[in-house]
């Protein structure tokens, strides 16, 4: 006949708490990995495609078009390393939760209120300073297209042709990225 040992209400608490931490922090980490891959995807993207457009530029004799599409690869690249730290910094706060709930159930249920104000803050901080960064980006990349679109010579031609389509899909991307930080900010809310 075999004998069970008596596990205490605490004990049982906390390997749930540890199942679900270990649970939540490996979704966290494949969330996160699979974000850095889109990146890399668009980024890999955009890079092609300004190689197409800088082949298609060369039909216009001393035209800036292959000046601008390198400023918006760069800014467009620049914006992919920005998101990714960000993404670094959400998956090390959330290790860092899952820590703090393997250390002891009760700690958490006491401080659970105060984490959570910290994480809201932080996110909401975090998607601030990403939507300024992408404001700024956009301002940019409109203010390099405008200019050149007013240069002599393109009017009419399929390089401003080039340079809208260039530009629409960047303010699509924009309003993307935006949008993804309003749903990230409301889901934490």
């Amino acid at each position: 006949m075999a004998t069970r040992k008596a596990v205490s209400p605490e004990d049982k608490q906390t390997e749930v708490t540890e199942t679900i931490a270990t649970l939540y922090t490996k979704s966290v980490e494949r969330l996160a990995d699979a974000q850095k891959t889109v990146l890399d995807m668009a980024l890999q993207q955009n890079t092609e495609v300004i190689g197409a457009w800088k082949k298609i530029a060369k039909s216009v004799p001393d035209s800036p078009i292959p000046s601008i599409l390198d400023l918006a690869g760069g800014m467009f690249g620049q914006f992919v390393d920005l998101q990714k730290d960000a993404i670094d910094l959400a998956l090390e706060q959330s290790n860092a939760l899952a820590g703090l709930a393997g250390e002891r159930y009760d700690f958490i249920a006491k401080a659970g209120d105060t984490v959570k104000t910290i994480v809201q803050d932080t996110v909401q901080r975090a998607a601030a300073a990403q939507k300024n960064v992408i404001e700024f980006s956009a301002t940019q990349t409109k203010t390099a297209f405008d200019t050149y679109k007013k240069q002599a010579g393109v009017a009419g031609t399929p390089a401003e042709a080039a340079a809208d389509s260039i530009q629409r899909g960047f303010d699509t991307l924009i309003e993307t990225q935006k949008e993804i930080l309003n749903i990230a900010s409301k889901r934490t809310a």
